[in-house]
Order: structure tokens, then C-alpha cells, then sequence
């Protein structure tokens, strides 16, 4: 850089010297082009200033000045102060200047001049190059190293600083009284029967960060009750207060500014969450017990397409957010009059959905997700045909994943067998190999090279009481092999929900394993009896090392956990599981407690786990879902990472990882530190945002073929 600048430097220069009656200066780039007892100002070397008495480490003010002679070198420097801590209160964003000292070889310590500065990890704020004045964002609080460098004699030197920033956020809901937080100042007293008991979150929950802020419910409280809702980490203390006024509900849904800060400070802690209590017309704090939870350094990111069961409708919530979009109000009319779309599979791409019309018709669509489907009817892609012959029909469908093809089953009375259909013409297609009969549930794997399915069923798929898993070899472009048995449902008919039925296999991203539900039937509703328990487990591809997912499904209960599906995302380290469970989500104010209404939950499966070691963690609500309702079939609908500019609310929904306050001071998406480079599985905007031999396809860094 300063060989192409030089020439430049030297034009200026001569420009300058017609007016300038002081001798031609020599350019420079830097001081240490300059002879010594000089210095680089404005591009030019000149003498060094003197300086005041008293400088640092001059005895007396008396010792040699900077501009001590030549022969006196810069041999060693370090930051001033070494460590600062800084306060962010409620989203203030205070500053501290770091100055540079150096040892020089007449051993004393002067400020040196012209030193750059810089942060790591640059999200909790931004620190000026040159003045060394460091600016919390008031988003993120942490510990961060501050880094100097400065020429030397041999070459650069470098010193290093520690900045420590604490967020600490008070928030007084609507009707807390002004001095609620100095009435829990007291000490705190134990006693199970006083306590508020949280609910929700579930303790050891593991949830991504840009998950939608956690609803915080409840037990005990009434009327009059006083309540303190502390999240902590190491560098962040949120306390919001709440008063009871008979409306309350017990919970407390987090302040997303909170929230969001909670998630991405100390990533590598756990938050512990504490509802304390002050019952109504006492004074006495009763302290609750903590819950834990972790958030792992992850965004899933797209879309999420679930079937609400009692209003017959696919549902929408975009990542980030707890809105449910009602994208299509007015299904198609089956011949049987019903307006109603189910069974649903989202491609692989994320742009198209396949459903089931009617309460039985079981008429095949296919709609494009990028299009207005609010019409009525909607637009599909192929025409549908109610009357006699209808259109395709199927019951249960997977896509390929170049989104080309469709395997589905199809019932022919007591046959129900796989068939291959063409999703754009609404038709089946020719193919070579047998595809199997009496069969259900299937699943394409992401890598194309199988199908899992359920073989050995009772019924059409959705209340069987037998069934194995089973793969097909895909051998080609519409072309079959062999069939082999992977794991069979009596192997567990001796486990804790005991019976004969696997059901519902699905692929972890990678294709390396496959999750399914084993119980006594595969039909979760609770209406139609006899009730059916499940549990969910986790193989290998080849049958191999099948384990209890014992975070998930609770080991020696009878748990009601079903119909698992992988997110298409590997993040955090973690493969991501949507599942439907009847179990409690948090009390029965807000959520269902004691309702036993199906909802839709997500467990994080860490990645790498060894065959036969349970990889699972404790799951959290997926937000957005209508809790009166009776919700499953949970689809991701990806999208990629998020390019530089973009807005964001986390750093790891960013390509670059991080996300910072831009020029305007909203949150976009801004490139990693070129001293950091992106790993195998981070997600990169380009090839150079990656390690050594690593390049960015897909926006995530992967290893060369081969």
C-alpha cells in the first residue's frame, strides 16, 4: 500500500514546497520511514515534537523527551488501562479511551504516537483506530480484547487490553409499583408452597438465538402479588417487576431488546432465569428456583409451516417472529364440500407445499409458496379435478431433493403402496425397480441416495399399530433398488411405552442418521381412543446404535411425543428436531396445562454424538403456535443466511456472523474480522470469509471434494 501511495505523496509534496519556505520534507507512510527523532504527519517525515514536563514514567517530569536523538528506539509498548470495565444501563452505550505507552531504549516510558487500534469480538461495540476510544453498543455485553500496534525498530509491535462490558436492564411492566425493586432488595426466604414455580421455560432447554422471546409462566400468584422476573448471565441482568392486578395470568412475556441481549452475550453460558414473589400485603421475598437455559450459537432461519388439526388450515410463522400468517383462508373444496388442507410436505427449496384436500378425499395438490395463495380458490400448480376421475390422490408424501419428483403412498382399499408422481403435472411417471406395498410414512433422504418408510403396517398410516423401518435404494433418476428392514417395532414392545409400532422416520440434514416415534400406535389425537403413547428415538443410517432420545422423550415414563422431523439446518453444532407432544406447555392461564392439546416442540440434537450415545437436550415451545388449538407437521421452509446490509437481530443469521449497528445505527449484517475466518459449517458471504483450504458454497464453508 505505501509503494502505490509514495508517488503520490511525493507530488504532494513538491506542490506543497512552492509555498512551504521550510526545506523539502521527505514523504512517508508511516513513522517508521522517517530517520530517527522524526515523524509521519500529513505524508511527510518531520521532527518530533518536544512535549510538556511530567510525561509518563519521567522522573520529575525531568527524563529524555520523545524527541531524545537518535539512537533511542521503541523496544516494547503496552495499553493504558490495561482493563476497563464498563456499565450499560438500559441500553446506554458508555466509552472508555485506550492510550499507548512505550518503553524506549533509554529505559524510560513515553506515550507513543500513531498507534491503530482494534476489537475482537467487534459486537460489543466499535473502537476508533486511531484515537483508541472504544464505544459500547449497549446490545451485547462480554469481554472483549483490545489490541494496539506500532512500529518498532524490527518491525511491528503489538499490545493487548481487556474491556469488559455489563448490560443490566430494569423493567417496570405496566402497574409495578416505582419502588418495586427496592421491596426485593431484602433477603430472600425458601419455601416450595410460596414460590411462584416456573413452568416455562423448561430447565436445560437449549434454544437458538433468534429464537422469538420466551413466554415466562407461572404457578403460583393472585391478586396483590408482587413479582420480580430475573434473566442472568455473567455480563447481562435483566429484572422486570410485574404486579398482580387480577388480570396477571402468571407470566411474562421478555422484552425482545432483553431477550435478544440475553442470547447473544456470554454465548458460551447458560441464562438463569428466577421468578421470585412477594405475596399480596406481606413484605416477605420468596425466592424461586432458578431455570436454566442455553442458547446455542444458531439462527434457523426461513419459515415454518405447521397444520392447526381443529381449523383444518396451514399456518405460517417466520423465523424470529410469533405471528401466524394465515396464507391460504380458503383451501380448495374437496368433492366432500370440506375446506380443508393437510398431510402437508414443504420441498426441499422451500417453495412448494403438497397437501391433502378434504376430511377424506385425499385429493393431492401442490402450491407454490411464492405466490398470493389468500384467493379463493387459491392458485395451484396443477389444475385440480374434484368429480370422477379426480386428480392424483395420495395420503402421505416426500419430495426429492432437487424438488423434481414426489413419492407418496396411495390407497387402494386394504393396498397401500409408494407411488412416483411428477408434483409440476399433477401425474404418476414411469419408472425402473419395484416400489414397495404395504407401506407408510415416507422420507426422502436429503442426500437422494434412500427413502425411509414404514412397512408392515395395520392401517392407512395415521393409526397403526404395527410397523417397521425400511429403506429403498434410489438408484438413479426415477430408478429403485432393493429394499432392507432397519429396525423392526417389536424390538421395544418391552420398553416404556411398550407396543409394536415404529412410525414417521426422518433424516438429520446430513443424512447420517435417522430419527423416528416407537409406542403403542401411531395416531396422536386424544379423541379417539384408545390413547396411544410414543417416544422418540435416534439410529444410525444403517440400523445401528438405536438410542432413547431421553431429553426429548423422558426414559421409563409414558411419554406422548410424536411425529419427529428434522429442520433442514445443521447449526450450533446442533441438528434441529420439530416434534408434537401432548405434555404440559406451561400453566393454564396462557398455555395447556392439564389440557393435553398437541403442540409443536423443538429439541436441538447435538452433532458428532457416538452410536448409541442420546445427542438430545431438553426442548422449547416453538413460539407463534395457537396454544387453544391442536397443532403438528412442523416443515421448515429454509432461507439462506443473511448477506452484509442486510437487518438482523443476531449474529448468527449473518453469512459474516456478526451483526453490529450499521452507518444509520440499525442492526445489519456486517463482515467477520479479517483475522478471523470462518469454519467448516459457519456460514461466509464469500470464499474469503473461510479458513485455509475451506471454500463457501451455499453460503456455509465446506471442504474441497475429495
Amino acid at each position: 500500500m505505501i509503494r502505490r501511495t509514495a508517488p503520490l505523496f511525493a507530488f504532494s509534496s513538491l506542490l506543497l514546497a512552492a509555498c512551504d519556505p521550510s526545506p523539502m520534507r521527505p514523504p512517508c507512510g508511516g513513522d517508521a520511514e522517517c530517520d530517527p527523532g522524526q515523524v509521519c504527519v500529513d505524508g511527510r517525515c518531520q521532527a518530533r515534537p518536544a512535549t510538556d514536563a511530567g510525561e509518563v514514567g519521567e522522573p520529575d517530569g525531568g527524563g529524555p523527551r520523545p524527541d531524545a536523538g537518535p539512537g533511542v528506539t521503541l523496544e516494547e509498548i503496552s495499553i493504558e488501562p490495561a482493563s476497563a470495565d464498563l456499565v450499560s444501563v438500559d441500553g446506554s452505550t458508555p466509552a472508555r479511551t485506550f492510550a499507548v505507552v512505550g518503553r524506549y531504549s533509554d529505559g524510560m516510558t513515553r506515550p507513543v504516537p500513531g498507534p491503530t487500534f482494534s476489537i475482537e469480538p467487534r459486537s460489543l461495540g466499535e473502537i476508533d483506530p486511531a484515537s483508541g476510544m472504544f464505544v459500547a453498543n449497549g446490545i451485547i455485553g462480554g469481554t472483549a480484547t483490545v489490541s494496539a500496534t506500532a512500529a518498532g525498530p524490527a518491525g511491528e509491535l503489538r499490545a493487548t487490553a481487556t474491556v469488559n462490558v455489563r448490560l443490566e436492564r430494569t423493567i417496570l411492566v405496566t402497574g409495578a409499583p416505582a419502588d418495586a425493586a427496592s421491596r426485593f432488595a431484602g433477603p430472600a426466604l425458601s419455601g416450595d408452597a410460596r414460590r411462584a414455580h416456573t413452568v416455562y421455560p423448561l430447565d436445560g432447554a437449549v434454544m437458538p438465538q433468534n429464537v422469538y422471546p420466551a413466554d415466562i409462566q407461572w404457578l403460583i400468584g393472585g391478586a396483590g402479588d408482587l413479582f420480580r422476573v430475573r434473566l442472568e448471565k455473567p455480563h447481562v441482568t435483566v429484572s422486570a417487576y410485574l404486579a398482580h392486578d387480577g388480570t396477571l395470568r402468571n407470566h411474562w412475556l421478555v422484552d425482545e431488546a432483553a431477550w435478544r441481549s440475553l442470547a447473544q452475550t456470554d454465548p458460551d453460558d447458560d441464562a438463569a432465569i428466577v421468578v421470585d414473589r412477594i405475596a399480596a400485603g406481606g413484605t416477605d421475598v420468596f425466592a424461586g428456583t432458578p431455570v436454566r437455559v442455553r442458547f446455542a450459537r444458531a439462527a434457523l432461519t426461513g419459515s415454518v409451516y405447521y397444520w392447526d388439526i381443529v381449523r383444518g388450515r396451514i399456518v405460517r410463522i417466520d423465523d424470529g417472529t410469533a405471528t401466524r400468517v394465515e396464507l391460504m383462508p380458503a383451501p380448495p373444496v374437496a368433492r366432500d364440500g370440506a375446506r380443508c388442507v393437510g398431510c402437508h410436505t414443504v420441498s426441499n427449496s422451500g417453495r412448494y407445499m403438497a397437501g391433502r384436500l378434504g376430511g377424506g378425499e385425499n385429493i393431492g395438490a401442490v402450491f407454490d409458496l411464492t405466490t398470493d395463495l389468500t384467493g379463493d380458490p387459491p392458485p395451484t400448480v396443477f389444475p385440480l379435478v374434484t368429480g370422477e376421475p379426480s386428480s392424483i390422490r395420495w395420503w402421505f408424501s416426500t419430495w426429492s431433493p432437487d424438488d423434481r419428483r414426489m413419492i407418496a403412498t396411495f390407497d387402494e382399499g386394504s393396498t397401500r403402496r409408494l407411488v412416483l408422481y411428477d408434483p409440476y403435472a399433477g401425474a404418476s411417471v414411469p419408472y425402473t425397480g419395484t416400489l414397495p406395498s404395504n407401506v407408510t410414512h415416507p422420507a426422502w433422504a436429503p442426500d437422494g441416495s434412500q427413502i425411509a418408510y414404514v412397512s408392515g403396517i395395520n392401517s392407512w398410516g395415521g393409526a397403526n399399530t404395527t410397523g417397521n423401518i425400511s429403506v429403498l435404494e434410489v438408484t438413479g433418476p426415477d430408478a429403485f433398488g432393493a429394499t432392507r428392514d432397519l429396525h423392526l417395532g417389536t424390538t421395544l414392545a418391552g420398553e416404556t411405552p411398550g407396543g409394536n409400532a415404529d412410525s414417521y422416520p426422518t433424516w438429520s440434514p446430513d443424512s447420517s442418521r435417522i430419527a423416528f416415534a416407537h409406542g403403542t400406535g401411531s395416531r396422536s389425537d386424544t379423541d379417539t381412543p384408545p390413547i396411544h403413547y410414543s417416544a422418540l428415538y435416534l439410529m444410525q443410517r444403517d440400523g445401528s446404535g438405536a438410542v432413547r432420545l431421553g431429553r426429548v422423550s423422558a426414559p421409563g415414563v409414558q411419554t406422548e411425543d410424536f411425529q419427529p422431523r428434522f429442520s433442514p439446518f445443521t447449526q450450533g453444532g446442533y441438528f434441529w428436531l420439530s416434534y408434537l407432544s401432548r405434555r404440559d406447555y406451561g400453566n393454564a392461564e396462557v398455555g395447556t396445562r392439564d389440557g393435553q392439546r398437541q403442540q409443536i416442540w423443538v429439541s436441538a440434537i447435538r452433532v458428532g454424538a457416538a452410536p448409541g450415545e442420546d445427542p438430545s437436550s431438553v426442548p422449547y415451545w416453538l413460539p407463534g403456535q395457537n396454544p387453544a388449538s391442536r397443532n403438528i407437521s412442523a416443515y421448515w421452509a429454509p432461507r439462506p443466511c443473511r448477506p452484509d446490509g442486510e437487518s438482523c437481530s443476531v449474529g448468527s443469521e449473518c453469512c459474516g456472523g456478526d451483526c453490529r449497528p450499521g452507518p444509520g445505527g440499525a442492526l445489519v449484517c456486517s463482515p467477520p474480522p479479517p483475522d478471523r475466518c470462518r469454519m467448516v459449517n459457519e456460514t461466509c458471504s464469500t470464499d474469503e470469509d473461510c479458513c485455509d483450504g475451506l471454500s463457501c458454497f451455499a453460503n456455509v464453508c465446506v471442504s474441497p471434494p475429495g
